[in-house]
């Protein structure tokens, strides 16, 4: 089998991470999967040097730029022959039906976010001329215009090579002891992200654990009002800033994860990455988290959005067998592996590929 999967977005975060993972658990499954992105950003430095890794998608999103770029794909298409060609943002989405028409390869779209499931013509147009649809967040699945679809779940893949709970952790280079309990934060550092009640949730928490600290790992042009909440609560922030290459490291450091908002895509992967780091997350009541956390959820979700609620949670964990529940949530993560991720989606294309249904005199119908 022969797969392509394309995330336009110029940055690690968001939908790229997630398509990348893909590609790469479906190669260490056997399969001939491809990935092709926007190139001429840091992204080309981190993934360019893999021969699977085609920087095709132009940076403008412009009629011209569509056209070369659909034009690269067709070319990387005739060359490779894909079986499937699985696209993950919109931009994605019309380019692989532009490039990939008629008798081409079968087409599979990954939602990673509820705003962009909308019922208006042009995305049901494009959901039409579909063959399967994923999404990475298992409360999509009801959602219109896809539930007659029958969505296929593809939370994001954890490359357990990195995320483990085995290696170094950077406790001491942050001066922390082996007593101290350190809660952690991470996403882009914007509004409307959660870390207000994070921040909240901390300050509550100080006041029944003394030895309690917190860490926020990211960046973004919010900080600077976040560092005043934070004067205002009377607390102290480790600003650890963003990390990439050394992320496990910052997560092995952590005892639990404070997830209290959705992030631009909504499969929640630090909760999945600080599980497999063997780090508890507490998170609140957002869609999604039940289908990741599994049977430990009524334990690890907050009974209300809020940071008292929250607090609560990390208080109970602390004073409780928090390395019991390390030990639960590791295990948990392991249903995210690259090896059930490459399952989940080997399994799907092998149906729409298989299907005699897929397509009617070079048109596209709704399984």
């Amino acid at each position: 089998m022969k797969v392509l999967h394309l995330a336009s977005g110029n940055r690690w975060t968001g939908a790229a991470a997630p398509a990348f993972a893909e590609t790469e658990a479906l190669r260490q499954a056997g399969v001939d999967a491809h990935y092709a992105y926007v190139g001429g950003y840091k992204l080309q430095q981190k993934i360019g040097h893999h021969d699977f890794a085609h920087p095709l998608i132009g940076k403008a999103q412009t009629p011209w730029s569509f056209l070369r770029t659909a034009d690269a794909i067709s070319r990387l298409n005739d060359h490779h022959r894909f079986d499937v060609v699985h696209a993950h943002l919109t931009y994605d989405h019309w380019l692989t039906l532009f490039a990939a028409r008629g008798s081409g390869p079968a087409i599979v779209r990954t939602f990673h976010a509820a705003r962009v499931l909308r019922s208006d013509p042009f995305t049901r147009w494009l959901i039409a001329r579909t063959d399967g649809i994923c999404v990475n967040n298992d409360s999509f699945a009801a959602m219109e215009p896809v539930r007659r679809r029958n969505p296929i779940f593809t939370p994001p893949p954890i490359d357990d090579r990195q995320f483990t709970p085995d290696g170094p952790d950077l406790r001491s280079h942050y001066g922390l002891g082996p007593d101290t309990l350190l809660l952690m934060a991470i996403g882009k550092l914007s509004k409307d992200r959660g870390f207000e009640d994070v921040l909240r949730t901390y300050a509550l928490v100080r006041r029944e654990i003394a030895n309690a600290r917190l860490m926020i790992i990211g960046h973004g042009e919010h900080r600077p009002a976040l560092e005043t909440l934070a004067r205002e609560l009377a607390i102290d922030v480790i600003w650890a800033g963003y990390h990439e290459d050394d992320l496990a490291e910052h997560y092995r450091a952590a005892d639990i994860l404070l997830f209290t908002a959705r992030g631009s895509d909504e499969g929640h992967r630090a909760v999945l990455e600080a599980m497999a780091c063997g780090v508890v997350p507490v998170t609140f009541p957002i869609a999604g988290i039940p289908a990741l956390l599994g049977s430990l959820s009524e334990s690890l979700i907050a009974s209300a959005g809020t940071p008292e609620a929250a607090a609560q949670k990390v208080t109970g964990i602390a004073h409780g067998d928090i390395a019991e529940l390390r030990r639960r949530a590791y295990e948990q993560s392991q249903e995210f592996s690259y090896a059930r991720a490459a399952e989940r989606l080997i399994e799907t294309y092998e149906r729409l590929t298989a299907s005699s249904t897929l397509r009617v005199q070079g048109s596209r119908l709704p399984l």
